[in-house]
């Protein structure tokens, strides 16, 4: 980088919260999320997830291209007090490379196609609205949902080198809503997961940032909603020597 150049990056933080459509006073910290977008565009998502019962403590950090194509990621996760280890994960062109550790045993590795319009999920509420990423708004209606999961239980309480799973989604519109985080420009979605569940999803213009999202179908975690509870936003801008 020349003399005099400048670097810019931007750091938004906030908190996601569990609770009850309809029962404001039964909402509970759920997930801490700090997403960079770095001075080469890409994008870092870092999430801690905890459930309310505190049987189960995820941590993930997740990176993608300015085109929002996986780069690597990396999640930890723990389960009725017990470490069920780690997994981290690289995207070389059409390859997945995935690296399982478990605690006392030997690494194991594995490779995997990667197909375009793929994301890598580790079950963090604010990487959900990642999974949209690739949905072609102008094309319209029910569209593939691509996803290389570590677990296929709903709010993974297991980690292993899982599988790609093809779920299906549609782009609803543009609405403004307000959480208590405050008010927000979204993009709404309807996500027919892999676990029988239909799920509402808004999240920001632009920053694709999860804002509130409901579990509207299926037979569990119906009338779950999850909505940001707090959020602040940094924008830096620097010279470099």
């Amino acid at each position: 980088m020349y003399l005099g150049a400048r670097v810019n990056f931007s750091i938004y933080k906030g908190t996601i919260g569990i609770g009850v459509i309809g029962e404001p006073e039964s909402y509970q910290d759920y997930e801490d999320f700090t997403m960079t977008e770095n001075p080469d565009r890409s994008r870092t998502l870092r999430t801690l997830s905890r459930a309310p019962r505190g049987d189960l403590l995820r941590d993930v950090n997740q990176m993608a291209g300015p085109d929002f194509r996986p780069i690597e990621a990396m999640g930890r996760l723990f389960f009725k007090g017990e470490a069920l280890g780690t997994i981290m994960r690289r995207v070389i062109d059409d390859t997945l490379y995935s690296y399982a550790w478990r605690p006392g045993g030997p690494m194991d590795t594995a490779e995997f196609h990667a197909p375009p319009r793929m994301t890598i999920g580790y079950h963090p509420i604010m990487h959900e609205a990642w999974k949209m990423n690739f949905h072609d708004r102008e094309k319209g209606g029910v569209q593939d949902v691509v996803i290389f999961t570590v677990s296929k239980s709903w709010n993974g309480k297991s980690l292993g080198h899982g599988e790609l799973l093809t779920s299906k989604a549609e782009f609803l519109g543009y609405e403004t809503i307000k959480v208590p985080a405050g008010e927000f420009d979204c993009e709404s979605y309807i996500w027919w997961t892999n676990f029988d569940l239909e799920i509402k999803i808004w999240r920001t213009k632009g920053t694709n940032l999860t804002t509130k999202m409901e579990v509207r179908g299926g037979e569990k975690n119906r009338n779950t909603m999850y909505q940001m509870i707090k959020y602040s936003e940094t924008n830096v801008e620097a010279e470099a020597d």
